[in-house]
């Protein structure tokens, strides 16, 4: 089937969150350091565009000296929130201290919302200030006029908003679909096999849906491929259960090979690690090995890639994630859908604002690979709760298609897009219960 398939031209651009040597002895300032650096550069053009070339841009190291003078401020947003995870707390204990139980989310009315720099930090406050949807790590510009107690009066915030864009080209029909799965989790496939089976047979063309599967170009399937959730930890035989935990990943990780020979045989296949899966825990995740799917991993339509991906299909860029980076947005936010926290992360122009303060990632000393120079077309975030999606129409006539892409051990389902109109469905494999 892959001969009659619709090509197109294809490039990986995911060099940049492949981490060339490790050295875990740095501290995690230099990644708040450049992040602030490099969006300070990006953000000014776009605040005196804005804002008008008159009104200045200070240090909050300025602000002492001058009070109550209207100006610019470019900083990292951090929010002070009492239920936060802390490693203070969890060892509060030894202190005689009762320790609190853990939290879904720990966003609070009272959170305090202040922007810092290289040097100071202020309080904000001010009506255009929605402090409970933004999060630790933010890089904005925002405009108001600092006062005597010490806050600074925001009249309105500026975000980077993801880039300039590459228009696509208009084409009236459509021609290419780009299919996009996650959640896979193999150790509890014998739940929803016939699902599986389902879409096996789709991709192939075997449900009288020929036409639609040579449209197929490419499939992405966006981490938790082997599981779903985190090991459950049993005290009792615990040497016995992690053999028997390993021997059940290693079943599932060849069942998955099979799997992704079979589909990759149909069209081009790219994988990436997901939160529960057997890879590396901090972002970036960096692609398998190839030893893990010896039988896939011969066909040049299958590759391991990383985790945050991108690519481009011909003139589309796309770009996504298996989930990590808004389910940590959620958590520190009063964003409760997936798409919500996928839109803002896009407004915001950076992929994972909370890395590395409660999502663990990387310490970079000389870049930041989550920010986003370049707005994609395609922006997609798997393992989410169920299918959501929106064609984000951002500054400069920017459009962006979002996708909440379903977990199918959950739902049994996929999100299909096409790459020519940017719509997007959902598929649906789930069968009827007896």
């Amino acid at each position: 089937m892959a001969n009659y398939r619709v090509k197109s031209s294809y490039e990986n651009l995911s060099g940049q969150y492949l981490v060339k040597a490790y050295d875990y002895q740095k501290q995690f300032c230099h990644l708040y350091a450049h992040r602030l650096a490099e969006m300070t550069r990006l953000l000014t053009p776009l605040a005196q565009k804005k804002w008008g070339t008159k009104e200045p841009i200070k240090k909050l190291c300025e602000l002492h000296a001058e009070q109550d003078i209207h100006c610019i401020l470019i900083g990292t947003i951090y929010k002070h929130q009492v239920h936060k995870p802390s490693i203070l707390r969890d060892i509060s204990e030894e202190n005689q201290l009762a320790p609190q139980p853990p939290r879904q989310n720990y966003s609070e009315p009272e959170d305090k919302v202040i922007l810092e720099d290289e040097l100071q930090r202020v309080r904000l406050r001010g009506e255009h200030l929605t402090g409970q949807l933004m999060a630790t790590g933010i890089v904005c510009a925002i405009i108001g006029v600092p006062d005597n107690d010490g806050f600074f009066n925001v009249e309105d915030v500026l975000y980077y908003e993801s880039g300039p864009q590459k228009p696509l080209p208009t084409r009236q029909s459509s021609g290419r679909l780009l299919v996009l799965a996650s959640g896979l989790d193999q150790l509890q496939s014998h739940n929803f096999a016939d699902s599986l089976n389902l879409f096996q047979y789709w991709l192939s063309g075997s449900l009288d849906n020929a036409k639609e599967a040579q449209s197929a170009h490419r499939l992405i399937i966006a981490g938790n491929s082997v599981r779903s959730s985190a090991v459950a930890h049993v005290p009792t035989l615990q040497v016995a259960r992690t053999q028997a935990n390993a021997n059940e990943t290693v079943q599932a990780v060849q069942q998955l090979d099979s799997w992704f020979a079979a589909w990759a045989r149909a069209l081009y296949v790219d994988v990436m690690p997901g939160a529960f899966d057997p890879a590396n825990f901090m972002l970036p995740q960096q692609p398998f090995h190839k030893c893990m799917f010896p039988q896939a991993s011969q066909l040049a339509s299958f590759q391991s890639v990383s985790n945050p991906y991108s690519c481009r299909l011909d003139d589309a860029l796309i770009v996504g994630t298996a989930g990590q980076n808004i389910a940590d947005l959620k958590r520190s936010t009063t964003l409760e859908s997936s798409l919500d926290a996928l839109r803002c992360t896009l407004t915001w122009g950076h992929i994972a604002p909370t890395a590395p303060d409660t999502l663990a990632c990387y310490p970079y000393i000389d870049s930041d690979p989550f920010i986003i120079t370049e707005c994609p077309h395609i922006y997609f975030a798997g393992n989410c709760d169920n299918f959501e999606t929106e064609l984000h129409v951002g500054s400069n006539g920017k459009r962006t298609r979002l996708v909440c892409v379903p977990s199918f051990s959950s739902t049994q389902s996929i999100a299909v897009v096409d790459l020519d109109t940017l719509d997007c469905r959902q598929i649906d494999f789930s069968l009827p219960s007896e």
